[in-house]
């Protein structure tokens, strides 16, 4: 077992010869990899793929590039997070749709826009549940998102983080 561990280390830092596999390793410095040995040099943390587009680098998809655009957009916009109660069985709204925004720049403007949202994601919701009335819950708030989405950026003229949230009661 100890020789396994061994083994594997030099395969890792590449002090093993290869004169079983000549041409394992097509590169120049391992050309005669079984007359000599040399050391490969070896990262061991892997970097992301970058993708060229252009002269400007982005990186591929990855699980973690999603929260870095979130997070960016959150710095350039702002985040608006609503929690509709609705009833479970009729999927009617209960009482007042609860907002909590981050990012804005003066109390008036608050109050104003506030209104405005909430007004807007009401009429959204109702009117999705009222066309489409067994409609998934993904899907409805997919549909809240980009409504809100859309009517924000001709208002305002940015496009926040929005996350709908539904608790059925």
């Amino acid at each position: 077992m100890n020789d396994f561990f061994t083994e594997l280390d030099s395969d890792i830092l590449g002090t093993k010869s290869h004169a079983h596999a000549p041409n394992r390793y097509p590169d120049k410095r391992m050309k005669h990899a079984h007359t000599k040995t040399e050391r490969m040099p070896v990262s061991r943390v892997q970097q992301p793929r970058v993708q060229e587009v252009g002269n400007q680098k982005k990186p591929n998809d990855t699980p973690n590039n999603h929260v870095v655009e979130m997070r960016t957009q959150m710095m350039s916009a702002w985040v608006v997070v609503l929690v509709f109660k609705v009833d479970e069985k009729t999927r009617a709204l209960l009482g007042h749709i609860r907002i909590e925004t981050r990012g804005f720049a003066f109390a008036d403007e608050v109050r104003e826009l506030h209104k405005i949202i909430i007004k807007k994601s009401r009429a959204s919701y109702e009117d999705t549940v009222k066309d489409i009335p067994d409609i998934e819950e993904k899907d409805l708030i997919k549909i809240i998102r980009r409504d809100l989405e859309i009517f924000l950026q001709d208002r305002i003229e940015r496009i926040p983080v929005i996350i709908p949230m539904i608790l059925c009661v």
